[in-house]
């Protein structure tokens, strides 16, 4: 009996992927891995040529489990970004009920930092989480090339701290410091014109 791998999996703390055959001492429940479908399971009597176990599946046959494969993978993405979108929209509803006058203006939502400990307090406006939502639910191509256009410093917070693609947390990221050196290049500009009007002033005096 032979023990080959479906889809890229892990027995014995080693990697095993299509087409690879897995030792049977690896494998403690080969059955129910087959009806998982992680594992086929081959007799001797099957036969197989010349021993290899790639001569088990066609160009096709490995495609399709690759796609499979992708689609499972993306399915999970989508429905971990669903349950991050369902969370916060439960904060907001619980906070409707519990302090209905926050609701009418900013509302605080707190976003987790790179660790436990770090965690900041956002007070945004129900437009501001309405396109919070609206990027989510875009590709992470699309939000990207939104978020490239964002003015406000609580939905780049929000993006960054909620949307698990890569691709958006960098662009969120990358335009909060575009904001902050643009606010910061603007406020020393003022600062510059101040100071001259405050010494032509005591000049003239």
């Amino acid at each position: 009996m032979r023990l080959i791998a479906k889809k890229p999996c892990s027995f014995g703390g080693r990697q095993f992927y299509i087409g690879d055959e897995i030792p049977e001492n690896l494998v403690a429940d080969g059955k129910r891995q087959e009806e998982y479908g992680v594992i086929t399971i081959v007799k001797d009597s099957e036969g197989l040529s010349g021993g290899q176990p790639d001569s088990l599946f066609t160009q096709e046959q490995v495609e399709k489990m690759l796609a499979e494969a992708i689609e499972e993978a993306v399915d999970n993405t989508v429905r971990d970004m669903k349950k991050e979108q369902e969370e916060l929209l439960t904060y907001v509803a619980e906070l409707k009920e519990t302090e209905p006058g926050a609701y009418e203006g900013a509302i605080p939502i707190s976003v987790k930092g790179e660790s436990d400990e770090q965690q900041t307090t956002v007070f945004a406006t129900p437009e501001e989480i309405q396109q919070v939502f609206s990027i989510m639910q875009m590709t992470a191509t699309e939000g990207a090339e939104v978020i490239a256009g964002v003015k406000s410093e609580n939905i780049l917070i929000l993006l960054h701290g909620a949307d698990s693609r890569k691709t958006v947390k960098n662009a969120a990221k990358e335009q909060a410091d575009k904001l902050f050196s643009t606010e910061r290049v603007s406020n020393e500009s003022a600062g510059g014109n101040a100071t001259t009007v405050t010494n032509t002033e005591g000049a003239d005096t």
